[in-house]
């Protein structure tokens, strides 16, 4: 590459688990904080960007409405010495909307509709969960911070989403806001969820409907992007910490799994 080559780095993690996430439930938009584990993975994720061969330096953070992304984000900071950073915050970076599904545990739905019903609602990139409605209790829609935000016209906020609306909801965002931010910054932070880490590298690396099925992502550990001047990708992705990161997913595709024969 050569001195006049412009390339973009951003750094994407799904944030640190949640107490949610230890328990084996549906989270989606109800907001739930980091368990320890999870705050411990942020410090983790600070360490392995002090330690990285590529000298990152963000200089600017994004993160979702949900405090489970904030407080990643916070801790990382910190832990950079850099709580000065601005920071964005947008429902756009939000978990997909996992409807009906939201506060169920992941074995439970599995037992109840099936191998082939519970993988299509996880993972199939059109496979959306049934609906909630406003007054359900783990909805998470109805929220104060959800008032007054940058909506469409004609877009309603989600009451249920497959990946495939995650990457109607992102991709906007992320052209139009993110992209040229990147081009006063260079390396951004971007601390946000699983389905957004997977609808953003799906469309990025033009991952098909079929393989981005085989995609987890692991809580914790941060992946790089490269992209050129033209916001064209670079190379593959990575972690920071390809070895466990290969094993937290792993851990990820078999969750619901553990005690299930059937």
């Amino acid at each position: 590459m050569s001195d006049n080559e412009k390339r973009y780095k951003i750094i994407i993690l799904r944030h640190g688990e949640s107490e949610w996430n230890k328990s084996n439930l549906f989270c989606g938009w109800v907001d739930v904080p980091l368990s320890d584990k999870g705050k411990d993975q942020a410090v983790s994720t600070a360490n392995l960007i002090l330690q990285s061969k590529e000298n990152f330096n963000p200089t600017l953070v994004f993160t979702s409405k949900l405090t489970r992304s904030c407080q990643t984000a916070n801790i990382i900071l910190e832990k950079l010495n850099k709580q000065y950073l601005d920071i964005y915050r947008s429902w756009r970076l939000n978990e997909r909307h996992y409807g009906k599904l939201q506060g169920e545990t992941k074995s439970v739905i599995l037992a109840k509709f099936g191998k082939e019903k519970y993988m299509y609602w996880r993972r199939a990139y059109e496979g959306c969960p049934p609906p909630s409605t406003l007054d359900d209790k783990f909805c998470g829609t109805n929220d104060e911070r959800y008032k007054n935000i940058d909506l469409e016209p004609g877009e309603p906020l989600p009451v249920a989403e497959s990946l495939k609306m995650v990457v109607h909801r992102l991709m906007p965002y992320f052209n139009n806001f993110i992209k040229p931010k990147l081009i006063d910054n260079n390396t951004i932070l971007i601390v946000t969820h699983g389905s957004v880490v997977r609808a953003l590298i799906k469309e990025v690396y033009q991952i098909s409907d079929e393989d981005i099925i085989n995609i987890n992502i692991p809580n914790g550990i941060p992946m790089v992007i490269t992209l050129d001047e033209n916001f064209e990708a670079v190379g593959d992705y990575f972690y920071l910490d390809p070895e466990i990161a290969k094993i937290e997913a792993e851990k990820v595709a078999r969750q619901g799994f553990e005690n299930h024969h059937k």
